[in-house]
């Protein structure tokens, strides 16, 4: 994690230098002082409410799955998969580390991967139905945008369609991942790293078996799952809008909110996959190129030092300091089921309780021996 970090610094600092060199530090400084505080502020909330949308997902479908967790739990996992996948490349840490919070936290594994997994098909089916309404509302702008990135677009559109087609397989064939977990558990005892294979299938084989009813209660809960995309489609608007908000607070009067969203979405499926920390360097460079029209040329490093700062590192700082409190809410819970396993293994049943005996009573009262066991009448 730490590299992930110098790198994400690395990277701002030298973006920041490249910024701010000669005149230019200028217009950005006198650009920001009469930026209007209001739009700045809605922008902060857009991202907050983009998290916090993933949290009520996550609780809908726990609630259904029979998973008690709590709101305010699953919000901190939110922040959580946003922290780790700011930092990791092309966001693959993100999910991956947030299956091991939800464990933590008292989430079934499965259960908590099934979830995960659903949380990215809604996000990605999100993304190209934007797009595809871009596609159709906002044609010339579209098509023009995406001969400025053709290749990273196709790229992005390809994996994402790949993605999808992967997870709704493994959502909705609950024996391609039964089949996966028991083939790793099978390496695992080959290669001695499991050492107890028959009760971790027998943990597994329960943790399927909550995996199936998840899976039956996605299939069998059809407005459920439109009601999630829903939400999704609400969460992408909000973080695409971010740029609308900007734009407006730089004093941008001729601003069409559906425009900006539109190469918005087409500037996130070209470098969200990139195998670099939260696309550093290439979201910027992207950025200048797609929005050459709505920021003029002496606004511009003012619009993509808000907009930056707000899509990533202001997400980045606050997610950060929920993950810390993720972090203690799982080391407290971790501490209490420790101290319980301890308390199992040094409690030692008393088999005169178990005949009946009060404790305090025998333990006020401890039997005396017989001074003549032959001698009884």
């Amino acid at each position: 994690m730490l590299l992930q970090l110098l790198i994400v610094i690395g990277v701002a600092v030298i973006t920041m230098v490249i910024m701010f060199h000669g005149d230019e530090a200028h217009r950005i400084i006198r650009h920001l002082k009469h930026a209007k505080k209001g739009w700045i502020i809605l922008a902060a909330a857009s991202m907050i409410f983009f998290v916090f949308v993933e949290s009520v997902q996550l609780k809908v479908m726990f609630t259904g799955m029979k998973q008690k967790i709590t709101l305010w739990k699953c919000f901190l996992l939110s922040n959580v998969e946003y922290f780790f996948a700011q930092i990791t490349p092309g966001a693959s840490g993100g999910q991956p580390i947030q299956m091991v919070y939800m464990s933590r936290l008292g989430v079934d594994v499965l259960v908590g991967a099934l979830a995960c997994m659903m949380v990215a098909v809604l996000y990605k089916a999100a993304f190209l139905t934007i797009f595809i309404a871009a596609l159709i509302f906002r044609t010339d702008l579209v098509l023009g945008s995406i001969s400025r990135v053709p290749i990273l677009f196709s790229i992005g559109v390809i994996f994402q369609l790949i993605s999808i087609t992967v997870i709704l397989l493994c959502i909705f064939r609950p024996s391609i991942a039964s089949a996966a977990v028991n083939g790793i558990i099978n390496i695992g005892a080959k290669l001695h790293i499991v050492k107890h294979p028959s009760q971790t299938r027998t943990k597994a084989d329960n943790s399927i078996a909550m995996y199936r009813e998840g899976s039956a209660f996605l299939k069998n809960n059809k407005w459920v799952i439109f009601r999630l995309f829903l939400y999704t489609i609400a969460q992408r608007l909000a973080f695409f809008s971010v740029t609308f908000f900007v734009a407006k607070a730089l004093g941008v009067h001729h601003v069409d909110w559906f425009s900006v969203v539109s190469v918005q979405a087409i500037l996130s499926l070209s470098v969200d996959m990139l195998p670099i920390p939260g696309a550093a360097g290439a979201n910027e460079a992207v950025f200048v190129n797609l929005q050459r029209k709505l920021f003029h040329e002496s606004m511009m490093g003012a619009g993509l030092l808000l907009n930056r700062g707000i899509t990533y590192y202001f997400l980045l700082i606050s997610c950060g300091i929920f993950t810390i409190f993720a972090n203690i809410l799982a080391g407290k819970k971790k501490k209490k089921e420790l101290i319980a396993e301890e308390n199992a293994v040094h409690t030692v049943p008393d088999i005169r309780t178990e005949a009946g005996a009060p404790t305090e009573e025998l333990n006020n009262n401890p039997a005396e021996p017989d001074p003549d066991p032959y001698n009884r009448e």
